[in-house]
């Protein structure tokens, strides 16, 4: 599944997201937000913010056998279960049983019902794990993983601070996708 990704649709996905995330924080100053909150436009993409995490809590779950895929998904419950203060036990008692405490079931039930900022977080730490680790979105296609690798280098970069600066990158991505992989 994950390797039938379209790469180009995925860079476009990921920037507006990132956008509305930027947009989130900007509105969150707004006397209007209860109302900006409540718009089509905003529900639909915190829509599509908890599908692209779903997607990839799929991805993760669908291969057992995969120690990546494992890893992943260690790394990720244990994200959330910080995040939401799941567990508040410093001493580690829990840190093994993250997998039992946190079902697929209650995890998906955490990403429909979490606060907005939580999501985001959550967004990151995924961006983080396709930067830094082995892609669970192109685990076969080196060439895929190499060119999202360079496009979130690219989003992590300081150059990055405004919705201006996503717009200029969401303009230069067919030109990016064709320096890469020349």
């Amino acid at each position: 599944m994950a390797e039938n990704i379209d790469i180009r649709e995925l860079f476009f996905d990921i920037l507006d997201l990132v956008k509305f995330e930027l947009k989130f924080y900007r509105y969150k100053e707004s006397p209007l937000f209860e109302r900006i909150v409540k718009t089509r436009i905003f529900q639909q993409k915190l829509q599509k913010l908890k599908d692209f995490i779903s997607a990839y809590f799929e991805i993760m779950y669908q291969d057992e056998e995969s120690p990546i895929n494992q890893a992943a998904l260690q790394a990720q419950l244990d994200n959330i279960a910080r995040l939401t203060n799941y567990y508040n036990d410093l001493s580690n008692f829990y840190k093994d049983a993250t997998r039992d405490l946190i079902t697929k079931e209650k995890l998906l039930g955490l990403i429909d019902y979490s606060h907005m900022e939580t999501l985001f977080l959550i967004f990151t730490n995924i961006l983080d794990w396709e930067h830094y680790k082995s892609s669970l979105l192109f685990p076969t296609d080196k060439e895929k993983e190499k060119l999202l690798k360079e496009f979130l280098n690219k989003l992590a970069s300081s150059n990055i601070k405004e919705i201006e600066d996503i717009n200029d990158l969401e303009q230069d991505i067919d030109q990016f996708i064709e320096s890469v992989t020349a």
